[in-house]
């Protein structure tokens, strides 16, 4: 297949995708030290967020959409709400549950500054720069999703 790309540049791509892949590493190891938002933190607020009204989150959806235990969600939720991120309701249509929803501050800021970072880094592209980036960072994540 034809990629329009030589090899030097394909070696320099390759360079900065192994830099980045130790730059999260390290950042990684820095948020668990600190006890910052980690990348489940960060998948559950995205899934939190991305629930519609009508069907709001719950820590079984949760639970089901992280592929984990609900100890582990017991304490992901307790996480969340200690950092203010969300608030655990009950369910208005079955007792025995609770719904989650992002709070007020979480819909109007994003959830962390490594977040904010992006935007403002995506902000400097063309719409068009843009969408090659982010089909090369989609692809880059259907390949490393499909390794063994």
């Amino acid at each position: 297949m034809e990629t329009g790309i030589d090899t030097k540049r394909m070696t320099d791509l390759v360079t900065c995708v192994d830099e980045l892949r130790r730059a999260d590493a390290q950042f990684g190891r820095r948020l668990a030290a600190v006890r910052a938002p980690n990348d489940t933190d960060r998948e559950a607020m995205r899934f939190i967020i991305d629930a519609p009204d009508d069907a709001p989150a719950t820590p079984g959806g949760l639970a089901a959409h992280l592929n984990v235990s609900t100890a582990a969600i017991t304490s992901l939720l307790r996480r969340l709400q200690d950092r203010g991120q969300i608030v655990v309701a009950p369910h208005p249509a079955d007792a025995r549950s609770k719904v989650l929803r992002p709070s007020l501050r979480d819909l109007h800021q994003p959830a962390d500054e490594l977040t904010q970072r992006i935007q403002s880094i995506a902000s400097e592209f063309t719409p068009e720069q843009t969408e090659a980036v982010a089909r090369f960072l989609r692809r880059l994540t259907e390949e490393i999703s499909d390794l063994p």
